[in-house]
């Protein structure tokens, strides 16, 4: 699952390049790249950076200069707080002038006189008697920006995505549902329940932004019962509204020193097979999976699954 936006994407013709693919995770206060290259025929993740994001364009330049990384496919994602996520009735006309509807609706759902970006994905289920669509909304100045500076810097914009979608490129497909809870630093949790690499549910959890300052009496005493409580609530709408199998699996890599304990109090709550997200790919020494990474190596792992999907 992807959007589209193919009117701002890179059209020239592709040269060859030594690496797979590079993911970008453009955010409020930085930009984390990832950098994977083939390694027996498979995706190795090889490098990672982080750029401020004042002067991210210069940054990127350099490092593709340095890395000989001109050319290389790469598959922006925006974090959370890029980009207004709503569902909406989908607008009763064809499919190709559904875009353009939105685009005027989105305006006046937003109350915002900024000219959006707007695409949407459909979702694979919903409640009975409903037809609504999920659609993502970005300051086009934004996007026109960030599109030109990946442009300067010499690489091939291949797709952009958002955060959720990314979460669905960096699991391996599953046929059972399973729920994420992933959180960027100082950002809010997302909460995401995903099944054959397709977004079935999404919630973003506020309130947990200061959560990597938290001890561990404030983990036991409060942050694992009210987490808990978010992702009974969000298997009952995902059993009872959408009418799916049982999730029987939690994954999550959250912006806290104690993840471990977090991950075993969240097991006892809600008797889910709980894991910490440690995606299934190798890596150079030196370079771990955090909170802080994920996101653009899902965009990164976009090359693998297909940019047609």
């Amino acid at each position: 699952m992807h959007l589209g936006w193919k009117d701002v994407l890179t059209s020239s013709w592709r040269k060859s390049t030594a690496y797979f693919s590079v993911g970008l995770e453009f955010g409020q206060h930085g930009v984390m790249l990832s950098l994977l290259g083939l390694k027996e025929g498979q995706p190795y993740w090889l490098d990672q950076h982080k750029m401020d994001s004042h002067d991210w364009v210069a940054a990127l330049t350099l490092w593709v200069e340095n890395h000989r990384a001109a050319n290389t496919p790469c598959h922006l994602v925006f974090s959370t707080n890029r980009y207004q996520l709503l569902q909406v009735d989908r607008p009763p006309v064809p499919e190709l002038e559904i875009v353009p509807a939105l685009s005027w609706s989105v305006r006046e759902l937003l109350a915002t006189q900024d000219e959006m970006q707007v695409d949407y994905f459909d979702m694979p289920a919903q409640p009975t008697g409903t037809n609504k669509i999920n659609v993502v909304a970005v300051p086009k100045s934004l996007v026109e920006d960030v599109v030109q500076g990946i442009a300067k810097a010499g690489l091939q914009l291949a797709t952009i995505g958002i955060e959720e979608l990314s979460q669905c490129d960096l699991l391996e497909p599953h046929q059972d549902a399973q729920i994420t809870l992933l959180q960027e630093p100082g950002e809010a949790i997302s909460l995401n329940i995903i099944k054959d690499s397709k977004l079935y549910f999404t919630r973003r959890l506020r309130g947990y932004e200061q959560l990597s300052s938290y001890g561990l009496e404030q983990i036991h005493q409060g942050v694992a019962d009210s987490l808990s409580l978010e992702i009974q609530r969000s298997m009952d709408y995902f059993d009872s509204q959408l009418r799916q199998a049982p999730v029987r699996k939690l994954l999550l890599c959250i912006d806290t020193p104690f993840m471990a304990e977090l991950a075993q109090l969240l097991q006892e709550a809600t008797l889910l097979d709980t894991q910490i997200i440690e995606p299934n790919l190798a890596h150079a020494d030196g370079l771990s999976f955090s909170s802080g990474s994920l996101t653009s190596l899902g965009a990164a792992m976009r090359q693998q699954r297909g940019t047609g999907e």
